[in-house]
């Protein structure tokens, strides 16, 4: 092994003690960003878009690549907004990760009191616009218990591991 090689293996064990948080449906305008000093803070639709990913035509798989692809390359610790993604995608992306050595450390989801103002927001849209919507009568409750019951999944699923789920 020369010396370049040294310096390349090297280079590439540094790279990889990068910082990965994702959020759960919390954007970069909820992230206070003096809190994430030094982390490239960009949101999931950014992503997607610098990659030309079109829903219609690509697999909700190729979606997870393409945010896999940009956490890998980053050269410094990253946040990643507004995913909007399944518990086993939160799975999928740890896998794609473990062969660069990198760990999802942490996944930010929205704290109570923001959940509960969602939830009220969309009550009053629904009584305001109901004859416009589309949804039936107890959608809004029924979406937002489906969203609790997400949260309290992950963070059953990643209890004992390196992943940390918080609320902020």
């Amino acid at each position: 092994m020369g010396l370049f090689d040294l310096f390349k293996k090297k280079e590439n064990l540094l790279k990889k003690k990068i910082t990965v948080i994702l959020t759960l449906q919390v954007s970069k305008q909820d992230i206070n960003i003096s809190e994430f000093a030094g982390f490239k803070i960009v949101s999931c639709h950014d992503i997607l878009q610098k990659f030309n990913y079109r829903s219609s035509i690509e697999s909700h798989e190729k979606k997870l690549e393409y945010i896999s692809e940009e956490i890998i390359h980053s050269k410094n610790n990253i946040l990643i907004c507004d995913l909007k993604v399944s518990i086993t995608s939160f799975d999928t992306l740890t896998e794609m990760l473990k062969p660069h050595q990198l760990t999802i450390n942490k996944i930010l989801v929205p704290n109570e009191s923001k959940r509960n103002k969602k939830l009220a927001e969309g009550q009053e849209a629904y009584r305001n616009h109901s004859r416009w919507l589309h949804f039936y009568p107890g959608e809004i409750e029924d979406i937002y218990r489906e969203f609790e019951a997400k949260i309290k999944s992950l963070k059953t699923r990643y209890e004992n591991t390196e992943t940390e789920i918080l609320e902020i």
